[in-house]
């Protein structure tokens, strides 16, 4: 990780679990970490927690759902840091919404949160890269198992699709980076069943189950990041051992 240090990720949905440990990670790791998030008051929160860390901490609290915003922090992001290194796009909400019940603007919401901005973010960041001369980035698209396989048909429909969508749009763009001769990588990284807060309780109350820590999670993020120039995971998936789902 030490061909890292000083250079600037942007990680989306930092403000708890996954997201969360992963930019304790970065920082912990030497990396200027620019954290997004809509909640603010847990951004603040973050930013006073590790203001003694190795690294540097900056936040933006926005909706990633509006495209303005996402190249507004783009822009940002270049002109208060220089350049963008590292993108993650690890934002995204869990839904079991049955199809029966679902209406348009509540699957909208889950695509546009899970995938769609995800897609902008990585666009736009890029681009930047390109602008930049920087050909030894790296994005990581953080998906999940529900990425992978059928889901069970009566709930989380689209939420799951979301995550097939992640899936297939990570290989996609590692071909077009690869035809234009880019050397900057892409990983689809897909955690099993992690705890969190929202799933804490729930999680825990289940006879046997099994299931991984956020900080796991960012330990996958280090090493994909840490792998040597001529070396690309292209998709990582982790469970704890004796998960059953999926």
């Amino acid at each position: 990780m030490e061909r890292w240090s000083d250079r600037v990720a942007i990680v989306t949905g930092v403000s708890s679990g996954i997201g969360r440990a992963i930019t304790v990670a970065l920082l912990k790791s030497g990396m200027v970490v620019v954290g997004i998030a809509r909640r603010e008051d847990l951004l603040k929160k973050l930013s006073e927690e590790v203001d003694s860390y190795r690294g540097k901490f900056y936040y933006k609290s926005f909706d990633i759902r509006n495209e303005k915003h996402i190249t507004e922090c783009i822009q940002w992001t270049v002109t208060t840091c220089g350049s963008i290194d590292v993108l993650i796009n690890n934002a995204g909400v869990y839904d079991e919404t049955k199809l029966v019940d679902e209406s348009m603007d509540h699957g909208k919401m889950i695509m546009e949160t899970n995938y769609l901005a995800g897609c902008i973010f990585t666009k736009e960041v890029i681009n930047e890269m390109k602008l930049k001369g920087i050909d030894d980035g790296h994005i990581i698209n953080i998906n999940s198992v529900a990425g992978h396989y059928r889901a069970e048909p009566i709930k989380a429909l689209i939420h799951n699709a979301s995550k097939h969508c992640i899936t297939l749009t990570t290989d996609s763009i590692r071909r077009m980076l690869v035809n234009e001769g880019s050397k900057i990588k892409i990983t689809s990284l897909s955690p099993g069943v992690t705890i969190k807060e929202s799933t804490e309780q729930q999680l825990k109350s289940i006879p046997d189950m099994t299931y991984l820590e956020t900080e796991d999670i960012a330990n996958a993020v280090l090493y994909i990041l840490g792998t040597p120039p001529n070396v690309q995971v292209c998709e990582l998936t982790i469970r704890s051992v004796g998960e059953t789902m999926y």
